[in-house]
């Protein structure tokens, strides 16, 4: 996987594992919501790549936004979309740091919070994925019949 890639994991990642959230949908994957059900949308959206070192080979520093659409049934008022964003911005906190860790084409066990290839084998991982939360909003809602639709930004 890419950087971008990894980064956009490890927030999709993130926002699965919350609990008492409704259903996820990333971008570019089809979907058809069930009536009257809640659900998220997600997207990520890389703006900016530059250094965060001086040298050579400095590491890169990756900046984007990660968007969150709440989209809560018509009619249940502003209250149902206002609550999931409270959870999500409390989730998406600023401070917050993530740690990625792809370990492609690999099967892995745990064993007392080591984990283990297949052969038994400690595993060295290769280089994580940090991300870092600056900070977390919610934007304007808006009517999207049959949905209202709340959107968080994580920038």
């Amino acid at each position: 996987m890419t950087i971008l890639n990894d980064v956009r994991s490890c927030l999709d990642s993130h926002l699965v594992t919350t609990t008492g959230i409704p259903p996820v949908y990333q971008d570019n994957v089809d979907f058809e919501p069930e009536t009257g059900v809640p659900f998220l949308r997600s997207s990520f959206v890389p703006t900016l790549r530059r250094p965060a070192t001086r040298g050579l080979n400095p590491i890169q520093r990756y900046d984007g936004i990660y968007s969150i659409l709440i989209c809560t049934p018509q009619g249940q008022g502003s209250g149902a979309g206002l609550d999931l964003a409270d959870l999500l911005l409390s989730r998406f906190d600023s401070t917050t740091d993530l740690v990625y860790y792809n370990p492609t084409d690999t099967i892995l066990l745990e064993n007392g919070g080591t984990l283990l290839q297949e052969d038994n084998s400690s595993l060295l991982l290769g280089s994580p994925t940090f991300v870092s939360i600056e900070y977390s909003e919610v934007g304007l809602s808006y009517l999207s019949k049959p949905y209202y639709c709340t959107p968080v930004s994580v920038p």
